[in-house]
């Protein structure tokens, strides 16, 4: 999606002091929004012309297709609140000297770039061959996760000080502020004291949309980026949708999108067309959902996740390898950093999955379950190498390696065969001590096993090795 700023001023008000900010001034009014001693309320259509004429208002439009609409859901408030270009905007604020330059965070492929960089075309996700053709003069950074974690945290615990419930992902949150009005008052303004808040305290630009409900208030943040303020309420919802590409839309990723188009519906409003049947035939369960979305509907609650779907811990190789040694050495690397934060959360993950690139850009992934959830190091790494070995069957050099746990149970204790327990308490402690002194002196503190061979070949920093693009848990 184009983040350049646009303003769309039916149903929307916006405020901001970045790129795509603007304020109401009082007694100032726009076409699609009235008001009312510096209250500003939203209306549209046929609403927006009653407004204007004397007599009695018309009746909003109905949203109702076929007869089919979704039922109307409960009145919500949630916020959503975007990093943007988060870790190169992290690297730029780290190092002044890469100030409005473009900036590339990625190995092999860009997994961040700054908005400077964006002017070239570039995107996430996009190989960074391509991209040094289309940038020549872009900085390329390998990346610093625990710097990127830290980051986040210190954005998402002050999202968490204004919202009961808030659920955070890897550069953005949803806060439910909900029946929060009389404690924050006017909710732009108290958006606008978050935005200047985590400026002040990271250096770092936030955008903000609010919304009756997920998908709104996270599309509408999207039209004025970056370092923007964004609001829109259940009546502008229409005017705002229904010329909006169809990939915009919640739950629509690039397969849905090409059958969709291949039926030529090309925007949120066309798909209104088909009925629930039609699309639940389509795309099963997730049809539904795609129903009521399209008419500006999404039920689904901001939940702040005790336990995530997924630990996630990969890297890509300074260079590209075909070194089973240190393969090995790395794999052990990545399930005792991932075991340790499953222990720091106190779960045990019942499905291990290891994935590959290599050096030409095709990989492969497989998963297998554990007899017994685990997440002691060893169990989960006689696994994880022999799902490597298994994968492992080109004479080509590799590119990347990841591992990810899954399918998580609470860990009240390992479950062993009764002459086990002793053993089973044994391990439990030592794991214990480990991560005690890890968590004091920095996981880098003790290195094991095989991973002992990526000394020296790798840099290190108080975190440990320095891994390459690697990924925040999920």
């Amino acid at each position: 999606m184009n983040e350049n700023a646009e303003e769309h001023s039916t149903g929307v008000v916006t405020a901001g002091s970045g790129i795509a900010g603007m304020t109401e001034a009082p007694g100032v009014t726009r076409p699609g929004v009235v008001n009312d001693g510096g209250a500003a309320r939203v209306v549209h259509g046929a609403a927006r012309d009653a407004a204007a004429a004397p007599g009695p208002a018309a009746a909003p439009p109905s949203r109702a297709a076929a007869g089919d609409a979704a039922p109307e859901a409960p009145s919500r408030t949630i916020l959503h609140v975007d990093i943007d270009a988060f870790f190169a905007a992290i690297e730029q604020q780290r190092d002044p000297r890469l100030a409005g330059r473009p900036v590339i965070v990625g190995a092999g492929v860009i997994a961040s770039c700054s908005y400077e960089a964006r002017r070239f075309g570039l995107y996430a996700g996009m190989p960074l061959s391509e991209a040094k053709r289309a940038c020549p003069d872009a900085v390329i950074i390998d990346g610093h996760a625990q710097i990127y974690r830290c980051f986040a945290e210190e954005i998402f615990d002050r999202c968490r000080a204004i919202a009961p419930a808030v659920e955070t992902f890897l550069d953005e949150a949803y806060c439910d502020l909900t029946g929060t009005e009389r404690l924050h008052g006017d909710l732009p303004a108290m958006a606008r004291r978050l935005k200047d808040a985590i400026r002040a305290a990271t250096g770092l630009t936030v955008t903000c949309g609010l919304g009756p409900n997920r998908m709104l208030a996270k599309l509408i943040g999207k039209t004025v980026k970056p370092d923007g303020l964004a609001r829109i309420d259940t009546a502008g919802a229409d005017a705002f949708l229904v010329d909006r590409p169809i990939e915009q839309l919640a739950g629509v990723g690039r397969a849905h999108a090409r059958t969709l188009r291949s039926m030529n519906i090309q925007t949120i409003g066309a798909l209104r067309a088909l009925p629930v049947a039609a699309l639940e035939a389509l795309f099963g369960a997730p049809g539904r959902l795609l129903h009521e979305r399209c008419r500006g509907f999404d039920t689904v609650a901001v939940t702040e996740r005790e336990i995530p779907m997924t630990i996630s811990r990969e890297t890509s190789f300074h260079r590209d390898t075909a070194d089973r040694v240190e393969h090995e050495g790395m794999m052990e690397y990545l399930v005792g950093r991932a075991c340790r934060t499953a222990r720091e959360i106190g779960v045990r993950p019942r499905t291990v999955s290891v994935r590959l690139r290599y050096a030409g850009g095709d990989g492969d992934e497989h998963a297998r379950s554990l007899k017994t959830p685990s997440h002691n190091d060893p169990v989960v790494l006689e696994l994880a190498l022999d799902l490597l070995r298994r994968l492992f069957t080109r004479r080509a050099a590799l590119h990347s390696l990841g591992v990810t746990l899954s399918n998580f149970v609470r860990a009240e204790g390992e479950q062993g065969s009764l002459f086990d327990e002793r053993e089973a308490g044994r391990r439990a402690a030592l794991y214990q001590a480990f991560d005690g002194v890890r968590e004091a002196y920095g996981h880098g503190v003790l290195v094991s096993g095989r991973a002992l061979h990526l000394k020296g070949r790798l840099a290190e920093d108080q975190h440990g090795f320095v891994l390459r693009t690697p990924s925040l848990t999920k």
